[in-house]
């Protein structure tokens, strides 16, 4: 049995303990020699440019190796697929508990219908309530494997130990199976979550990969101490590839986007007609939901279709799948998987019945079609016939040229790999960041000694004193602020995780019970004001947080917030300033941060914007932020435009930095903030 969730630990020779970087004057001798001799394999990211970290660099290779690999992981993260977790409201998996003090071990158990040879097993998690949330993925479990139903000749894949599983926080997890050969998996849960039952557990989906292709989709599930909610839990949700993590795209951005046509009325129909050329056995077809870029958090199939299927002979027809949505408007995050189970198929024939409606707007959509035999996508390449119920035939390509919604498509299992892979990096990097720093910092302290004795005592005691006095009120203010930022933190944001919880089961159970609508949509709304007021809140624990006060760090997060809040967008973030080492005094970080965010919260409330762009640069001694949308454009009358455009003049005022707002109805928006870096990195107190 193989499990490769935790990285490989590092010696403990690397185990450096925390020191203190005390810096003094250097001699201009020590400078000229270090600025002239560059390390040419340190990470950038944390690389120090100046002479004391060059010197300490030169003599700790170990310290230079750890930097070249955080570096690696860091570009190889920016590469792979992203982590990104949906809230779905129907099919959210399959959850088990133990009914009573004495009844048996929850479990679920798949037959994949015939014995195949395994290489790997995915359990994906279930969605948490808040990001906090630890989820319900089993604390101490056994996944075994059979070729017989009663598991008499069984082999064990996974055991846990005395030790209770690590939360996977939303990641899949991957279990090897090295090619063991099995119909029946069985996932025995020992001991669970605490959620009114005992040994509560939840799963979204389990993926059984065999010879690089999942064999899963559609398997029949059975299971010991089921708490089912119809459509909401229930077993056959654990194999219909209905996930929260999202749809299996990669960061390869493209232009194709799907098919989607308008519907004048609710009775016109869409047809697309796909043909294969030739009688193909098809395991499974995939659709990929349309994401509608005017509307936020749209993405959409047809409410209701049918798929008909030429057999061998290229002349019967025949009704081979019908779908219905299981909630009326509401968006499909994930692919739909119909299962074919070998069925020899000619040509297919997907008949949209009743199109995705929104006030007005109607419309039948996909993004993409895909169509499985043997560990392939035979339908790559092939047009598309769509044939409307009024108006012209047309051949569509977009719906096979590998693309959804602006990004290309990957294989299921491919993606899944990748998104263990980013949570192993993650872990990694957790471990490998501080403990570099720690290094750097006894390296450089250590640097910093060898250069001040060739300065003299009699020079380096005072400068010691003074440092010394000067990094003890450091730490004295970052543990008052480590403090703070705890309490907000642990207090404040469980109070909001609560009342998000309380309000989505309450919501949850009105629409169950088909209770008054204007109660679940006010319960909606306290949802998602708690979630907001939980998101902001991490961000003013992040502007307390003295250790991440770089330009590099104040980039980075607005690269988190901008993934966050313009999801729906297409939208480019270039940094190509090269001072992202230098720090940010605490005003500084706090008001150009909210002075971004009113900005990117404007774009999203007024602009109605397809496209955004943000750029952060160096013009001399100043940095220059611009955003630009190509959306509506702000009012010619300076009276008539939003409040918050305002606000932005009010930020840049503290900052004193220089605000330029260029407008023109239909023509989009830019904006443009320039202050002296001098401003941001030694600024007086701001109100």
């Amino acid at each position: 049995m193989k499990f490769d969730q935790h990285p490989r630990p590092f010696p403990k020779c690397l185990n450096t303990p925390r020191k203190h970087s005390i810096r003094f004057g250097h001699s201009v001798l020590l400078l000229v020699f270090l600025l002239s001799s560059p390390i040419s394999h340190a990470s950038d990211s944390l690389r120090v440019i100046d002479p004391i970290g060059k010197m300490a660099r030169l003599f700790n290779r170990q310290l230079v190796t750890i930097e070249d690999r955080v570096e690696w992981m860091e570009k190889r993260l920016s590469s792979i697929a992203q982590h990104r977790e949906h809230a779905m409201k129907v099919s959210l998996g399959v959850r088990c508990g133990r009914l009573s003090d004495t009844g048996p071990d929850p479990s679920v158990t798949i037959d994949l219908g015939a014995i195949h040879s395994l290489d790997s097993l995915f359990l994906v998690p279930t969605q948490r309530e808040f990001l906090e949330d630890t989820g319900l993925f089993p604390r101490r479990f056994t996944i075994e494997l059979a070729s017989q139903q009663d598991f008499g000749q069984r082999t064990v894949l996974f055991a846990s130990d005395a030790f209770a599983f690590p939360a996977p926080q939303g990641k899949p997890v991957r279990f090897v199976a090295d090619g063991r050969e099995a119909r029946y998996i069985r996932i025995t849960v020992h001991q669970g979550h605490h959620k009114g039952t005992r040994d509560v557990f939840g799963l979204s989906e389990l993926v059984a990969v065999s010879k690089g292709d999942p064999v899963s989709f559609g398997a029949e599930v059975s299971t010991v101490g089921a708490l089912s909610v119809a459509g909401i839990w229930h077993p056959e949700a654990l194999t219909d590839g209905h996930t929260p993590l999202g749809t299996w795209q990669s960061n390869t951005v493209g232009s194709s986007r799907g098919d989607c046509v308008t519907s004048g009325s609710a009775s016109e129909t869409v047809s697309w007609t796909l043909d294969l050329n030739q009688p193909t056995p098809v395991d499974r077809i995939v659709l990929f939901p349309y994401q509608l870029t005017e509307l936020v958090e749209s993405s959409v199939l047809p409410e209701s279709f049918t798929l008909h299927a030429t057999t061998a002979d290229g002349e019967t027809e025949a009704l081979a799948y019908r779908w219905e949505t299981p909630l009326s408007g509401a968006n499909r995050l994930t692919p739909l998987i119909i299962p074919m189970k070998g069925l020899p198929v000619k040509r297919l024939r997907f008949t949209g019945n009743l199109p995705w409606q929104m006030g007005d707007l109607r419309v039948h959509a996909i993004a993409e079609l895909e169509v499985w035999s043997g560990g392939l996508n035979v339908a790559r390449g092939l047009k598309v016939t769509r044939h409307p119920s009024s108006g012209q035939v047309a051949s569509v390509s977009t719906l096979t040229d590998g693309f959804a919604n602006g990004r290309e498509i990957i294989a299921v299992v491919a993606w899944l790999n990748q998104l263990h892979e980013r949570w192993r990096l993650e872990q990694e990097l957790e471990v490998l960041r501080p403990l570099s720093h720690r290094m750097a910092s006894a390296s450089e302290f250590n640097a910093t000694w060898g250069s001040a004795a060739m300065l003299g005592l009699s020079f380096l005691i005072p400068v010691f004193f003074v440092e010394r006095r000067r990094i003890q009120s450091r730490n004295q203010l970052d543990q008052l602020r480590r403090r703070i930022a705890s309490d907000l933190h642990d207090d404040i944001g469980s109070n909001l995780g609560s009342i998000s919880l309380i309000a989505r089961t309450a919501r949850k159970d009105l629409v169950r019970l088909n209770g008054p609508v204007e109660v679940a949509d006010d319960l909606g709304e306290v949802e998602s004001i708690a979630r907001e007021s939980s998101l902001a809140m991490r961000d003013i624990v992040w502007l307390l947080e003295r250790r991440e006060d770089s330009i590099g760090d104040l980039v980075k997060r607005m690269r988190e917030t901008a993934g966050r809040l313009l999801r729906e967008i297409d939208y480019t973030i270039e940094c190509e300033s090269t001072k992202l080492a230098a720090k940010l005094s605490l005003d500084a970080k706090r008001h150009l941060f909210l002075f971004y965010k009113e900005a990117i919260h404007n774009i999203l409330k007024h602009s109605r914007s397809s496209r955004v762009s943000i750029r952060l640069w160096d013009e001399q001694d100043r940095l220059a932020l611009e955003i630009s949308d190509n959306g509506i454009g702000l009012p010619n009358d300076p009276h008539q435009r939003p409040a918050s455009v305002q606000k932005l003049t009010d930020r840049a005022r503290v900052l004193e930095g220089v605000l330029n707002v260029r407008s023109a109805k239909g023509e989009g928006t830019q904006i443009r903030l320039t202050i002296k870096r001098s401003l941001l990195i030694a600024h007086p107190s701001l109100p």
